[in-house]
């Protein structure tokens, strides 16, 4: 590659790292997403496939340190690493991450001749690589590309049939579709092409979300109030600090239930009782008795431990109790935290567990079943699990007419991630077409409704209650019944793209 062409290609593949990122919350610029691979496209034009392949690595590495940028914020500033080494880990998470967006450089270099790969195979490879990282070394389907369409209330609707997905497939469509126009290939079909499948994908969700709404009509009301303590990470282990914790979440919760109509259920974050329910002797009976003095039913979320192997572990858990504080149910939190809550590959990460604190300790629970207040199944989602789609599926399946997602993200401060943590959350609901109940510790806590309409909200940094009606009913998406059938019709399209450049390159040296 020349200097002079070097010169021009590094910025773009920069830019396009850049555009990638914006669309995501807080900034939420969605319309950038529809463009943000064509300078990387415009970068790799006319090079190598292994130019590509590396221009393309540097567009993923700039896209996903940017977006994942508060990952050196919760390292240095909770995990009392040296700032040096916080935005050390922060590279290597992107230099990994950033192999998915150098793969999908180099099919599009191969594929820029083939008009049917570049335009639809370039979407399913996009998809393809998506769906790797889900599952791949513990799983990380942070910020997919659909995620930043979500002011487009109509175009998401889709995912009741494709999951996320299938609106990441429509915007790198849109990528492709106007990279074509630009370079005058097969004009008239990809604007044809694009302008079809975002019309039936808008189409389908206006009318869904009418749908919906005259099924939650019908439903009775539920009504629910979410209790958002905003109590400081830096204290809520400190002993010391543990009767305010409760008299601020007794407090808010007294306020919660005289409002009208009174909340059939209250909700607190994710550990918000700092001490092991059921096995304090002190604390768990203020906490009881703060919950008969309100006479509401409380899910919230309190470690637990277990004998295992003959060692005592660690669960993070959800806990249910009636007005009179008997104990309904439990949830075990199922996908734990990396690094955080468990070491991944133990015995070859030996010497991790020396620069995490308590990582390795906690142990995953296995049952998806929701837990049960009277005849209202809930699904439970404990922080993380809210980006897991697999995770809500199993519970609806299950039985969950909603799910509640508790979550503490005071770990992440004043940063993006709240924010995208919060909006991938309230997609479960539109996928699997229940409410979605989320407490968190300092925020942004809300109520959304099967469509993924917000009934209200808490902010970042705020102490508060919210009490919606939410009306949960049965309605099996085909999302939720069969999972990610479109993701993987987009594998077998990108297997076939690879295999057919793959055949006509060993053709063309004969």
């Amino acid at each position: 590659m020349s200097s002079n062409k070097l010169f021009l290609s590094v910025p773009l593949s920069v830019l396009s790292g850049v555009l990638l990122t914006v669309g995501l919350p807080k900034l939420e610029l969605f319309y950038c997403s529809w463009v943000a691979l064509i300078p990387l496209f415009a970068a790799i034009r006319g090079k190598t496939v292994k130019q590509a392949l590396w221009l393309g690595y540097l567009c993923g590495i700039v896209h996903f340190a940017s977006m994942l940028y508060w990952i050196w914020y919760v390292i240095d500033y909770y995990g009392g690493l040296p700032f040096a080494v916080a935005v050390l880990i922060l590279l290597l998470l992107s230099a990994y991450l950033a192999v998915y967006v150098a793969v999908f450089s180099a099919l599009a270099r191969k594929w820029e001749s083939n008009f049917f790969f570049w335009l639809f195979g370039l979407p399913s490879a996009w998809v393809t690589l998506e769906l790797i990282r889900a599952y791949a070394v513990s799983g990380f389907p942070w910020g997919n590309l659909g995620y930043t369409q979500a002011p487009l209330a109509s175009l998401i609707q889709v995912a009741d049939i494709t999951g996320v997905y299938g609106v990441s497939w429509l915007v790198v469509l849109g990528n492709t579709a106007i990279a074509a126009f630009l370079y005058r290939f097969h004009m008239k079909t990809a604007v044809i092409a694009l302008a079809v499948c975002v019309a039936g994908a808008t189409a389908y969700g206006a009318w869904r979300v009418e749908v919906v709404k005259g099924l939650q009509s019908l439903a009775a009301p539920f009504t629910v109030g979410v209790v958002q303590g905003n109590i400081d990470q830096s204290k809520k282990w400190d002993p010391a600090f543990q009767q305010e914790t409760l008299r601020r979440y007794q407090r808010l919760s007294m306020e919660a239930s005289v409002r009208v109509p009174a909340p059939e259920l209250l909700v607190w974050p994710e550990t918000a009782a700092p001490f092991f329910y059921g096995i304090d002797d002190k604390l768990t009976p203020q906490l009881n008795e703060l919950v008969r003095q309100a006479g509401i039913p409380l899910l919230f979320g309190s470690p637990g431990a277990i004998r295992a192997d003959g060692e005592i572990r660690l669960l993070n858990k959800a806990y249910l109790v009636d007005g009179r504080a008997e104990l309904k149910g439990t949830y075990a939190k199922q996908h734990l935290v990396p690094f955080g809550e468990y070491v991944p590959y133990a015995r070859v990460l030996f010497f991790v567990h020396r620069l995490v604190h308590a990582a390795g300790d906690f142990m995953a629970g296995k049952d998806p079943d929701p837990l049960r207040l009277d005849e209202r199944p809930l699904g439970v989602l404990i922080c993380y699990e809210g980006i897991f789609p697999e995770l809500s599926r199993a519970t609806v399946r299950a039985g969950a007419t909603a799910l509640v997602n508790i979550t503490n993200d005071a770990w992440y401060g004043n940063t993006s991630a709240p924010y995208q943590h919060l909006e991938m959350a309230r997609w479960r609901a539109i996928e699997c077409r229940v409410p979605m109940i989320r407490a968190a510790n300092t925020g942004i806590s809300a109520i959304y409704d099967a469509t993924g309409t917000p009934c209200g909200l808490i902010p970042l940094g705020q102490e508060g209650y919210l009490v919606c009606s939410v009306r949960p009913f049965r309605l099996v998406t085909f999302y939720t019944r069969f999972g990610d059938i479109f993701a993987w019709l987009c594998v077998l399209i990108t297997l076939s793209g690879i295999i057919y450049s793959t055949f006509q390159r060993r053709v063309a040296f004969k």
